[in-house]
């Protein structure tokens, strides 16, 4: 067997597939969102995230991730959550304070990624320490804001849970934003020093 056909071999995987799906799904979520069916945007957010839960659990079953996985499934979060914080900004969803600090996130990790490529450091994916905990937040934001298409409008209780959720997430936000500039800080020094 050739490296070539082993290669095809570990990009045409279960994983990978599933990770693909919500770039399937995207669409529904958006056209649920234009259309104002709310189930369609619940059923279409819920199949993405399933989608997502058991990606890397048949990744890891697999064997060692790939690079390439790895890359795929960074790459597919990323659109995947960012489309839609646009699309719900553009269907009056969110306020425009809101879509500034979920901008704000997508614009510094894109950042550090570009950075990265820019120093030939091309095969890693920008993390940070708080990336992880930011993104989980932002993708439970979107299952949230899901959510609210089919929840009762103008209750209490919810617009409190929204409101106190995403100060938490400003703040993680800002928090991840901080740390992106002091990476790319740092990798500017290390640069120089050499």
């Amino acid at each position: 067997m050739t490296n070539e056909s082993t290669g095809v071999r570990n990009i045409f995987t279960i994983a990978n597939g599933l990770t693909y799906a919500r770039l399937v799904l995207l669409p529904f979520v958006i056209v649920g969102l234009v259309t104002d069916n709310g189930w369609l945007v619940v059923g279409a957010m819920f199949l993405a995230w399933f989608t997502d839960l058991l990606d890397g659990k048949f990744a890891r079953r697999a064997g060692p991730p790939t690079a390439f996985g790895k890359a795929l499934d960074s790459t597919v979060d990323f659109a995947f959550i960012y489309c839609l914080f646009i699309a719900f900004y553009a269907a009056g969803r969110l306020a425009t304070y809101q879509f500034a600090f979920l901008y704000l996130a997508m614009i510094t990790i894109l950042s550090l990624q570009l950075f990265l490529t820019g120093t030939g450091r091309d095969e890693e994916v920008a993390t940070t320490r708080l990336g992880k905990p930011t993104g989980a937040l932002q993708y439970a934001y979107l299952l949230f804001l899901a959510a609210l298409e089919v929840l009762p409008p103008e209750n209490a209780i919810i617009a409190t849970v929204h409101g106190v959720y995403f100060i938490v997430l400003a703040v993680a936000i800002v928090a991840n934003s901080v740390e992106c500039i002091l990476v790319m800080r740092n990798i500017v020094r290390t640069a120089e020093n050499d």
